[in-house]
């Protein structure tokens, strides 16, 4: 188990991505073609990315509460592209995807500070995945959020090269 320092930086960086995100596209206003610019043919657009990235909150909340208050939880696996065909995140206000992002971070956040030592340790059964604690939960979550900022700065270089005027 992570000593509550490590914890607590682990914390502190899943609350600051809406920040990072926020800052990194801070200059791409609503109608920059660069939301829609998609370099890697299958992948998401910078529009989709944080429309992925907000609906990702309360699946990510629900699993922490879950965790800790169910012995053992089963928790599904979501597909990733049936909820962003769902969820039509080609054609998402992506302003509004940040609100989102930032409002279900700030829940998930207060959930995690709120955790005893003992609850870092509770247990949950991912599909796909396995048995996961939700120190690992909180892991992933940083981790896929990491992926995701990557994501977006590799984008907007690629796009500021290749689009016309940027």
């Amino acid at each position: 188990m992570m000593p509550p320092p490590v914890r607590k930086y682990l914390v502190s960086a899943i609350a600051g991505t809406p920040d990072v995100v926020e800052c990194m596209l801070k200059d791409v206003h609503a109608d920059d073609p660069r939301w829609d610019f998609r370099p890697v043919p299958g992948r998401f657009t910078l529009r989709e990315v944080v429309a992925h990235l907000a609906d990702w909150e309360p699946i990510h909340l629900e699993r922490l509460q879950r965790m800790v208050t169910e012995d053992n939880p089963s928790l599904p696996n979501v597909d990733e592209e049936k909820t962003a065909i769902d969820n039509d995140y080609a054609h998402s206000d992506p302003h509004g995807s940040m609100e989102w992002l930032r409002g279900g971070r700030q829940k998930l956040v207060q959930q995690f500070q709120a955790l005893t030592d003992d609850e870092w340790s509770r247990r949950g059964n991912r599909e796909l995945i396995g048995e996961v604690t939700v120190e690992t939960h909180a892991v992933f979550i940083a981790a896929h959020d990491g992926y995701h900022t990557r994501q977006i700065a590799q984008w907007l270089l690629q796009a500021d090269a290749a689009l016309p005027g940027k």
